[in-house]
């Protein structure tokens, strides 16, 4: 199995027809319910700026001195906004082989809760000086682009109008998160693996990398129309100009397991530096999110059912966020005892 390609565009041309509209819906619903994974093209970010954020990254990551790194440390912040050396993020109780920049939306907290995990400032660094200009218009971007995403996996999963506001309500002001990360080769004598296996926690992650092949892989079924299908890990290599999209554990709650977030790795081995700049469109920090009952009917409709058990939980999603984070870090307050993107 391979990922699919979906081309967005239409999304964003208001001449075009809602049959059209419905059949890119359709094909992200069909992506989300097998990979929880897919390429997305015609998103309309210019090539200039996704060259740019790439450059800008490696340009900090490769020739910044420790001091500047160590400048900008989590330890110095609120443990989890800031710059992680090898070995500070960890995924699954194991250390992972890469350093990254972390940046979040504003802190939701009181000046008087400074002590919390994300009640600090995003800092970023003095080179090159034109790295929070890029960075910044980079979110807006993708917030942009996360809303356009959201209103088409609305329209997949039959939402009336009324429904897909409501639902956009609760993104608008995401708590989005951004992770500038650099991965070095994996040492021949590494046992472990560039970040290890782990499902995201929020809404959408537009993943734009470099040009590397061979390092990201997805653990999808053989056969997504097999009742009990085999998985295996593919490789999810970069396509020029297209972001690879993934699913969140809140569409899990969303959808009442009907999309599940799917597992996912770095194992990177060949010779070079890769750059990797993730961005997690995720819901806003006091959304309520609960299964949404257009996803219940479809359940319903899939299924043959009159009616089907509620398995998701509502959640708060800061809280959820914040028991996420609380552990990514080996100098985590709670310990490295949590997965990390």
């Amino acid at each position: 199995m391979s990922l699919p390609l979906i081309d967005i565009s239409p999304f964003l041309d208001s001449s075009s027809t809602p049959e059209t509209l419905q059949s890119i819906a359709d094909k992200i619903h069909t992506a989300c319910r097998t990979t929880g994974f897919f390429y997305l093209t015609g998103h309309g970010v210019p090539v200039a700026e996704q060259s740019q954020i790439l450059s800008t990254t490696r340009a900090f990551l490769v020739d910044g001195t420790d001091a500047e790194k160590e400048a900008l440390s989590i330890t110095t912040n609120d443990h989890a906004r800031g710059y992680q050396r090898i070995g500070d993020n960890v995924t699954g109780g194991k250390a992972d082989w890469h350093e990254a920049l972390d940046l979040y939306a504003p802190s939701p907290f009181a000046v008087n809760e400074k002590d919390k995990v994300l009640a600090g400032q995003n800092i970023f660094p003095s080179r090159p000086a034109e790295f929070q200009s890029v960075v910044e218009n980079w979110v807006q971007r993708m917030c942009a682009l996360g809303l356009v995403v959201m209103r088409a996996t609305a329209m997949g999963l039959k939402m009336s109008l009324s429904e897909t506001e409501d639902l956009l309500d609760q993104v608008r002001t995401s708590f989005w998160v951004l992770r500038c990360i650099g991965y070095p080769p994996l040492p021949s004598t590494h046992d472990g693996v560039s970040c290890g296996a782990h499902k995201d926690y929020g809404c959408f992650t537009f993943l734009h990398a470099d040009s590397t092949k061979g390092s990201l892989q997805v653990y999808v079924p053989k056969d997504a129309h097999e009742q009990d299908p085999e998985y295996h890990w593919i490789e999810a290599n970069p396509i020029e100009g297209a972001f690879v999209v993934n699913i969140g554990e809140m569409w899990e709650t969303w959808t009442n397991g009907l999309y599940k977030a799917t597992l996912h790795r770095v194992i990177h081995k060949s010779d070079n530096y890769r750059i990797s700049v993730p961005f997690f469109y995720e819901p806003a920090f006091d959304a309520i999110v609960a299964p949404l009952p257009a996803a219940v009917n479809l359940q319903q409709h899939l299924q043959g059912k009159t009616q089907v058990e509620i398995t998701k939980q509502a959640v708060k999603y800061g809280d959820f966020l914040i028991n996420k984070v609380g552990g990514n870090f080996s100098s985590s307050p709670k310990g490295p005892t949590r997965d990390r993107y």
